[in-house]
C-alpha cells in the first residue's frame, strides 16, 4: 500500500484529496494545524506548516507509520484579497509565508528522501494565480507565482531521480476562500470548481505511470474569469 502525507489536509481540497486517494486504497497521514475527517486519514499528526521543526516531526512520523513516503501534497494555504495600496507588509509577509517558504521547507525536507529510494512524487497546490495575475491580488499572486517557480525549477532538478513533481493550478474553488472573497449566484456557484473535482485530479495523477511527467496542471472553468473578478 503506498503512503501519502497531506499537508493542509484538512482544509476543503486537501479533504477532498484525502478521500479520493483513501478510496483509491493509499494510506493516509494529514499534516495540519486541526483533525479532518476522522475517518478518511490513518493518522494525524499537529502541523504548523510555516514552522520547519513542525514539518521534520510530521515527515518522521510518516516514515515511522508508513516505512516510507511515496507521496506528498502541499496542501496548505492563505488567501488575501486587497489592493496593493491597501496591503500591508505584515499581509503580504504571510502570504509568502503560507503560501510559498512553507512549501519550500517541505520540498526541502522531503526530496532527500525521496531522491535516496529513487522514487516519490511531490503535488504542489499552486493556483492559477500561480500562473496569471489577478485584479487585487497582488500579494496573493505573488506567492503563488513563487510556488510555481520553485515547483519548476524542482521538476528539472529531479528529473532522472524517479522523483516527480507536479504543480496543480486551479482557477476559483467553491471554499470558505472564495466564499469570502466574493459573492456568487447559485448559478455562478454550480460552474466554479469543487474540491472533488481538483481531489480526482490529484488521483489520476499520482496513479499514472512513473515515466509520466507533468510539470503543470491548469484546470480551468466555463464561467469566464473577468466575471469573477468584477465582483471584487
Amino acid at each position: 500500500m503506498k503512503s501519502v502525507l497531506i499537508f493542509g489536509g484538512s482544509g476543503g481540497i486537501g479533504s477532498a484529496i484525502a478521500r479520493t486517494l483513501k478510496q483509491l486504497g493509499f494510506a493516509i497521514m494529514i499534516a495540519d494545524l486541526r483533525p479532518g475527517e476522522k475517518e478518511i486519514a490513518d493518522f494525524f499528526v499537529p502541523t504548523d506548516a510555516t514552522a520547519e521543526a513542525d514539518i521534520k516531526k510530521a515527515i518522521s512520523v510518516a516514515q515511522e507509520k508508513f516505512g516510507s513516503i511515496d507521496i506528498v501534497v502541499n496542501c496548505q494555504g492563505a488567501y488575501f484579497v486587497d489592493k496593493i495600496e491597501n496591503t500591508s507588509a505584515a499581509e503580504f509577509d504571510k502570504m509568502v509565508e503560507v503560501n510559498l517558504r512553507s512549501v519550500f521547507l517541505v520540498c526541502k525536507n522531503v526530496v532527500p528522501l525521496m531522491k535516496f529510494k529513487k522514487s516519490g512524487y511531490i503535488i504542489n497546490l499552486v493556483s492559477m494565480a500561480g500562473l496569471r495575475g489577478k485584479r487585487g491580488e497582488s500579494a496573493y499572486c505573488a506567492s503563488k507565482f513563487g510556488a510555481m517557480g520553485l515547483t519548476d525549477t524542482l521538476f528539472e532538478e529531479l528529473r532522472g531521480t524517479g522523483v516527480r513533481v507536479t504543480a496543480v493550478c486551479p482557477t476559483s474553488v467553491d471554499t470558505p476562500f472564495l466564499n469570502k472573497a466574493i459573492e456568487l449566484s447559485q448559478e455562478e456557484l454550480e460552474k466554479v470548481l469543487k474540491p472533488l473535482d481538483i481531489g480526482r485530479i490529484v488521483g489520476e495523477l499520482v496513479t499514472s505511470h512513473p515515466r509520466v511527467l507533468r510539470k503543470v496542471v491548469p484546470i480551468e472553468i466555463e464561467l469566464e474569469i473577468d466575471k469573477l473578478e468584477k465582483k471584487r
